[in-house]
């Protein structure tokens, strides 16, 4: 398989006196310089392909064309004469077998690269897991798996890039989170209260968000879906703090007899300063 990411990824020997090799002397004397040029494009594609071949499909002929800039009849009659008239001892310059196109000298020649680069691949792997090492006591004398040694310097060099964060974002929780203790409903309530006074342009502090889920224990201590109506009516009423529901009672007028009657000095001023704190944003809770 050729690599093309590595500095040798489109190298392939080539001999110097390649243009006085019989078949392609052959090859020349019938197509010039143009044929010359078309073979060895083909061939430097064909190195860059996986396993060196050249998948044969209908459009094999205008694709090379395209990447050769010469006519794709052209292109067909010089290679389809390198895979068969152009030969020595029944060996032509190219091979089509119907599916695939290649250079069997090229081949020859890449396998004996890429055996070399195993050969290497396979030594170096054999110096890591030999590489000395030291136990516990600090002799040397253990042998080492190479996969966890690499793997245990690059976390220590991620770790070691890792920008150093300041004590405050360290310390830093999701309030609500917390205080939801995984349950969604609440947590959600709590985003969107919070959300709604970033609208209302008065946003909320770390500290106004200690405060607000502790007012809300407080309105409701343990009763999660009453904490989370409570919060439903201060989003709705854009109210900038949270507040105990309110009755019919408490919005002024309830009927009795089929007649109003007010409510109690109390509940008006708790009516009064719901409308205040609607206005004002309340006391930045």
């Amino acid at each position: 398989m050729p690599k093309t990411n590595d500095k040798d990824a489109y190298f392939f020997s080539h001999d110097c006196n390649a243009r006085n090799d019989p078949k392609i002397l052959a090859l020349r004397s019938v197509y010039g310089a143009e044929g010359y040029g078309v073979y060895f494009m083909l061939v430097e594609i064909l190195r860059e392909q996986p396993e060196y071949k050249l998948s044969v499909t209908k459009y094999i002929w205008s694709t090379l064309a395209m990447q050769m800039q010469v006519e794709a009849s052209r292109v067909e009659q010089i290679i389809t004469d390198c895979c068969t008239e152009f030969t020595e001892n029944g060996k032509p310059l190219l091979v089509n077998d119907g599916e695939y196109l290649y250079s069997a000298s090229l081949l020859r020649r890449m396998g004996k690269v890429d055996d070399i680069s195993n050969l290497r691949r396979e030594a170096a792997r054999k110096r890591w897991e030999n590489q000395p090492c030291k136990d516990d006591s600090g002799d040397e004398g253990c042998t080492g798996d190479a996969n966890a040694e690499q793997n245990g310097a690059k976390k220590r060099k991620a770790k070691q890039s890792k920008p150093k964060q300041s004590k405050a974002e360290e310390s830093k929780k999701d309030i609500f989170a917390d205080f939801a203790c995984g349950d969604a409903d609440l947590l959600a309530a709590l985003r969107g209260f919070n959300e709604m006074r970033v609208k209302i342009k008065k946003p909320m502090t770390e500290q106004a968000k200690k405060r607000l889920v502790t007012e809300l224990e407080k309105l409701a201590p343990g009763d999660r879906d009453t904490q989370i109506a409570i919060l439903h009516q201060s989003e709705d009423r854009c109210w900038a703090g949270v507040f105990a529901l309110k009755t019919d009672a408490a919005n002024g007028f309830h009927s009795n007899s089929g007649g109003r009657t007010s409510t109690s000095a109390s509940d008006k001023m708790e009516a009064l300063r719901d409308l205040h704190d609607a206005f004002s944003g309340g006391d930045g809770r």
